[in-house]
């Protein structure tokens, strides 16, 4: 299983940040596609950090992950917080939320961090959408991002290695030009020259899809794309966009929220 050794060292060996980043952009992407209500679900939530930064600014919210070393973190973190809002995380698949709670629980659904690439295949993608939707609110948002294949193919390292204090890891990645996908083996090596170190390995794959699809699982699931965007920006996507930001909404009646601009045509 992945992230049993890694989840003790991921926020140290820098991967917070991205969930630090989310925070700040969530906050511009709902002033242009605003939310009745303050319920979130973050599916995939990792170790909480996005989770808990949304709940200290008033936010309702529930954190979902399938892998019990990362939602032991998250707990750890949420164990003494003085939040301004609520947190609780629960273990569980993202594909199955619609199983773990009832219809209209929640206001807006988050999936970030390349977690949708981990679908693999068009039906887990759009298992996860439907699920989203399902558990959504009329009027609910979906905020989801995704890795691109340029990014995949092109820029995602094919060798790194990483070196943190008490913790080296050496990434070995290789794409898949037929189905699309990036496969990156991650060898990570805990503690010290004088204790030892032990070493672990996991085996981390992602798939790309072309904007399209995404469009089209999104709304065979009952979500309507308001607009997806460069990462972290409010600019329509390009040719060499490495991440795409995807927000859509479970429809309420005829009325929608309007986009900040129109930008949903496939690039």
């Amino acid at each position: 299983m992945i992230y049993e050794c890694y989840a003790p060292l991921y926020d140290a060996s820098g991967q917070v940040r991205f969930a630090l980043l989310v925070t700040v952009y969530l906050r511009e992407l709902l002033t242009h596609h605003p939310v009745v209500g303050q319920r979130m679900l973050d599916l995939a939530c990792g170790t909480g950090t996005l989770a808990l930064c949304q709940a200290d600014e008033g936010w309702q919210v529930v954190g979902l992950d399938s892998a019990p070393a990362m939602i032991a973190q998250a707990e750890a973190k949420l164990s003494g917080a003085a939040l301004v809002g609520s947190a609780r995380f629960i273990l569980g698949d993202m594909r199955h939320a619609d199983m773990l709670f009832p219809p209209n629980t929640f206001d807006l659904v988050t999936c970030t961090y390349d977690s949708l690439n981990y679908m693999t295949s068009e039906a887990d993608l759009l298992a996860c959408f439907t699920s989203a939707a399902h558990v959504l609110a009329p009027g609910g948002l979906f905020i989801g991002d995704m890795n691109t294949r340029h990014f995949l193919e092109f820029e995602w390292d094919t060798y790194a290695v990483r070196e943190h204090a008490g913790f080296v890891q050496i990434e070995q990645s290789y794409f898949d030009p037929q189905l699309a996908t990036s496969t990156m083996v991650l060898t990570g090596f805990v503690g010290d020259d004088t204790a030892g170190y032990q070493r672990f390995d996991e085996v981390h794959v992602e798939r790309a899809y072309p904007s399209r699809v995404v469009h089209h699982l999104m709304e065979q699931a009952g979500l309507r794309v308001e607009a997806h965007y460069d990462s972290f920006t409010t600019s329509p996507p390009g040719p060499h966009t490495q991440r795409i930001f995807w927000v859509a909404r479970k429809p309420a009646g005829a009325h929608y929220a309007a986009p900040l601009q129109d930008n949903t045509t496939t690039p």
